[in-house]
């Protein structure tokens, strides 16, 4: 073997390993589940102490708790809110706030301005919640003007959107990078299959949320189909009906253990 072969035959042999430790990276970080909460309810009397567990429970695992005072920032500063958001300064969790786009059917614009209401109100918010996203490649430019407005308009935000289902790749090429709900709905995830496309994206791009999800066992076993399923932001609540989003659910605790069980063996 000459000189000049041995060399090669390392470097070959080192980018083989670097290749299996990224591969390993990947696949470590598809099994890393952080919860993302739509906590859809409002903040006085057994709400507000809800709204306090949930932000407690940051200290155990990542938590994104979804902010919504009236679908979206309402029209004025809610001091209960402000509330949540002053106990927020001292918790792990990272609060992010709600805002539609009806599916592309208002006016860019409109959307941008309740973003910048959200500045204006709670100048602690994180990121945006982008409910009713579009799902055709078409509204991808519409999507993605929104999304920029939100990203210059808050330091490092945290930009997801909500189709509730399968869309076009382009939403996930946008250069905001957001994190896409690609399934809400009750139960069902044991048979859900992800867009062939997510394959080419990392696992903390996609998100899931299950509702009417009813007993301890249940919600578990959704927890260990999870990764499958390229999930990396993961709800699940026993809650149902137009507003399954308006509790915690009764085995929150348990649900927190099982996040913070799905980090550890990563």
């Amino acid at each position: 073997m000459s000189r000049l072969c041995v060399p090669l035959a390392a470097a070959v042999i080192l980018t083989s390993i670097a290749r299996g430790s990224a591969t390993a990276q990947e696949q470590a970080k598809a099994t890393s589940i952080r919860l993302i909460v739509p906590a859809y309810f409002y903040p006085s009397r057994d709400g507000l102490a809800a709204w306090k567990e949930l932000l407690a429970s940051a200290s155990e695992t990542p938590i994104v708790a979804i902010v919504n005072p009236a679908s979206g920032p309402g029209r004025r500063v809610d001091p209960n809110y402000e509330e949540v958001m002053r106990l927020a300064r001292s918790s792990k969790a990272k609060l992010i706030g709600y805002v539609t786009l009806s599916y592309a059917k208002r006016p860019a614009a409109e959307v941008m301005a309740k973003v910048d209401a959200w500045v204006k109100f709670y100048p602690g918010i994180q990121g945006i919640f982008f409910d009713e996203q579009p799902s055709g490649a078409e509204h991808a430019a519409f999507a993605g003007e929104c999304f920029a407005h939100a990203a210059a308009k808050i330091d490092k935000a945290l930009i997801v959107s909500n189709p509730g289902t399968s869309c076009a790749r382009e939403y996930a090429e946008l250069p905001q990078k957001p994190v896409i709900v690609l399934y809400e709905r009750g139960t069902g995830l044991d048979k859900y299959q992800p867009p062939e496309w997510t394959k080419d994206f990392a696992a903390d791009r996609f998100s899931v949320l299950l509702y009417g999800v009813k007993s301890k066992d249940e919600m578990r076993q959704a927890f260990r189909d999870a990764p499958a399923k390229r999930v990396g932001y993961f709800y699940v609540t026993d809650a149902e009906g137009r507003n399954p989003w308006n509790r915690l659910p009764g085995y929150w605790k348990e649900e927190v253990e099982a996040a913070k069980d799905k980090r550890a063996h990563r």
